[in-house]
């Protein structure tokens, strides 16, 4: 096995700014002997979890290293500690999904719900070695019956993001939705878990009742949304330190509120927080701020289990969420037009400038250029209508790859922006893959102050007005978390999760790289990301014109001048644009048997690693 983890360092200021900045995990395992340890940090040896929570405070690792060997391998970003929670699972017998709950319950723990949150939402892919099947689990978004009005709810606040003071409202309640995390976790274990259902809380409790050192980064966010979080009693008493005081780098910050809520979860089950009393006392205080739901919305939901999409390519079958998830298709349909385009016998994207305009062409036809009537049109005439399902056939590439310059001959709408914070990929001694995406959809915390059980609320009603729009009252929404799994020959052989807002573009350079390109990982990974194209749109100008965004100084004159000679228009990008809009992959890639699972550290990538 050979996994990598993606990413850059971000100036944390700007990255608040904007959006919750992502968090990713990546775990790998091959055969060991089940452990008796029980899972909570209380019973890690102490020098172990000193070490763990400094690491933790260092946000990014302090010099690079490779791990290889031995036979169970963890590694991943944001929380170094959440890693090491994942490694106790599967040392104690568990499977990828036992792993893969313990990690992201951790991490929003030891991350204060910051970036990602019990009151968000996951999307998984899971391949179970027994039957060698891929299944697809959607735990989104749910509105509320009573919401019939969502073009009324009011914008996520922005003022404190330029320093502004935050406009006075009372429909806070208005900006949030039903969560799906915590009935996803439990949907995932309960068909694919071994150990039992409260001990993948332990370590996520114990953070929580013996608290967590406040990192630089940490206290960035509290001085950012303090405003917000103080602006209720709940919040305040979520967001201080014992004497009232805002925290601060250094301090060991409690969560007592989210303890006992844990504990609850961990005893009574996820119904806890869809019709027990923290389903209640939120359903309160979302009513009590404005907001439409009542009980039943909450009582009613339920994960989905599905079929995924898939795709062959280069020789596998590459599967991604079902159509519910917007940007699955896109990242799918993409690489059926690179088959065409024959990426795979170019040269690297970064150096050869035929590769890149492929690359250009295949993601702007598939990201953008559905919106466009004279595809539609085209579709039409030569029986290529149908949706998604059409579009990832092997004739639908044959007959529009030589036309996508043509067919992208009219403007077109940009894509939405995705707000994405955490990823998870398990690999487990059984050979059981988990490709997992959770996310907040808000920027840190979210901006409404609500805070029900120390789990702060987010505005994701806000971010996700543009799919209520098109939603009937109570329905689930869509979303546009996309993780991948490839199969070839029935075994898995490469899993990828991404997050941020140009994941499809992430997603499909590392699967055409390493599937069809046959690319060094690590040299991949530190390639120039690919980037979402936002535009700017100009009234009468052709898609297929528009400027790719590059970013500024990754290629040198001779691909620059390769770019111009081969009619690829391209803008470079500031270094802080490219943080706000790159997408970040963890990738694993699983080798023949034999094979001694690897991973990477480096300073400025969020990447950590344990090998035992």
């Amino acid at each position: 096995m050979t996994i990598w983890c993606s990413g850059s360092a971000s100036d944390w200021g700007r990255a608040v700014a904007i959006a919750s900045r992502l968090a990713v995990v990546i775990l790998m395992v091959s055969a060991a002997p089940a452990s008796a340890a029980d899972l909570s940090p209380g019973h890690w040896p102490a020098a172990t979890r000193a070490e763990l929570e400094q690491r933790e405070l260092a946000s990014f690792p302090a010099s690079a290293r490779t791990l290889e060997g031995g036979s169970i391998l963890v590694t991943g970003t944001l929380s170094p500690i959440a890693v090491h929670a994942g490694m106790e699972a599967l040392r104690r017998g568990g499977t990828a999904a036992d792993a893969a709950a313990t990690v992201e319950l951790t991490q929003v723990a030891t991350n204060l719900g910051s970036v990602v949150s019990y009151a968000g939402v996951s999307q998984l892919l899971y391949f179970e070695a027994r039957t060698r099947k891929v299944q697809a689990l959607d735990a989104g978004w749910a509105s509320y019956r009573l919401e019939a009005d969502p073009a009324t709810i009011p914008e996520a606040n922005t003022h404190l993001a330029v320093g502004q003071p935050a406009p006075a409202d009372d429909a806070q309640g208005r900006k949030t939705l039903v969560p799906g995390f915590m009935a996803g976790v439990e949907a995932m274990h309960a068909r694919f878990g071994r150990l039992p259902f409260a001990e993948l809380f332990q370590p996520a409790i114990w953070y929580a009742e013996h608290g967590v050192t406040v990192s630089p980064l940490l206290n960035v966010y509290f001085q950012f949304q303090q405003q917000r979080l103080w602006r209720t009693p709940e919040g305040r008493r979520f967001a201080s330190m014992p004497g009232g005081a805002l925290p601060k780098t250094g301090d060991r910050f409690l969560q007592p509120d989210l303890a006992r809520t844990l504990r609850a979860v961990a005893a009574q089950g996820a119904g806890y927080m869809y019709t027990g009393d923290w389903a209640k006392t939120y359903v309160a205080a979302i009513r009590a701020e404005g907001g439409k739901i009542e009980l039943e919305d909450l009582a009613r939901y339920r994960p989905e289990w599905g079929e995924p999409l898939s795709v062959q390519f280069a020789g596998a079958t590459v599967f991604g969420p079902g159509e519910d998830a917007d940007h699955s298709c896109p990242t799918l349909e993409a690489l059926n037009l690179l088959t065409r385009l024959r990426t795979g016998a170019m040269g690297p994207y970064w150096s050869d400038p035929e590769a890149f305009k492929a690359y250009s062409h295949a993601l702007r036809f598939a990201t953008l250029g559905h919106y466009l009537p004279q595809v539609a049109a085209f579709e039409r005439a030569h029986g290529l209508a149908g949706g998604c399902q059409m579009r990832l056939t092997a004739h639908y590439a044959v007959a529009v790859a030589p036309e996508i310059a043509s067919l992208l001959g009219a403007l077109g709408q940009g894509g939405e922006a995705g707000h994405h914070s955490d990823s998870v990929v398990v690999v487990d001694r059984w050979g059981n893959v988990a490709a997992l995406v959770h996310t907040i959809n808000a920027v840190v915390w979210g901006d409404t102050g609500i805070v029900v059980g120390g789990v702060p609320i987010p505005d994701a009603a806000s971010i996700n007005k543009a799919r209520l729009l098109k939603t009937m009252p109570g329905d689930r929404l869509g979303n546009d978390m996309a993780p991948i799994i490839a199969l070839r020959d029935g075994r898995p052989v490469l899993a990828v999760a991404s997050v941020g807002s140009s994941l499809v573009q992430e997603n499909v350079r590392m699967v055409d790289g390493l599937l069809a390109g046959g690319q060094d990982l690590q040299t991949l990974m530190a390639a120039p990301p690919l980037l979402l194209n936002t535009g700017p749109f100009v009234a009468g100008q052709a898609l297929i014109d528009l400027a790719e965004p590059i970013p500024a100084g990754a290629y040198d004159a001779k691909m620059l001048q390769g770019l111009a000679g081969a009619g690829v228009h391209v803008r470079e990008e500031p270094v802080e644009t490219v943080r706000a809009l790159r997408g970040t992959a963890v990738v694993g890639v699983i080798e023949q048997p034999g094979g001694h699972p690897r991973a990477v550290e480096v300073p400025g990538l969020l990447g950590f690693a344990e090998v035992l």
